[in-house]
């Protein structure tokens, strides 16, 4: 009989060859998985799947940023690089947690 703490559906099992009894079973839990998160905020992403066996633009929205930074912060982050591009605000004057993403975008011309 198994120990408690492998008994439950974190654990996972491992059937393993040995030399002289055939087999054992080994225990391994299961890496639980975070919620991907916003890289600059830290709020949950939305819209974003983290399972496996998925393709890639099933994973992540296709837009700027998407599946790094929120709607919410991505929009920020392009008015400031418009502000930017037209004069209107200075590349000093931008949040610095914003200023990679806003540079970034600037560089893409």
């Amino acid at each position: 009989m198994p120990l408690p703490k492998n008994r439950s559906n974190s654990v996972r099992k491992i059937h393993v060859r040995v030399p002289k009894r055939g087999h054992t079973i080994h225990y391994k839990r299961r890496i639980k998985g975070n919620a991907h998160a916003d890289a600059i905020t830290g709020t949950k992403l939305q819209g974003v799947n983290s399972k496996q066996g998925k393709a890639a633009s099933n994973k992540v929205p296709n837009r700027k940023f998407g599946g790094n930074l929120s709607s919410a912060t991505s929009s920020r982050v392009i008015k400031f690089a418009t502000r930017v591009k037209d004069g209107t605000m200075k590349l000093e004057d931008v949040d610095v947690r914003l200023l990679s993403h806003v540079k970034g975008l600037l560089g893409k011309k």
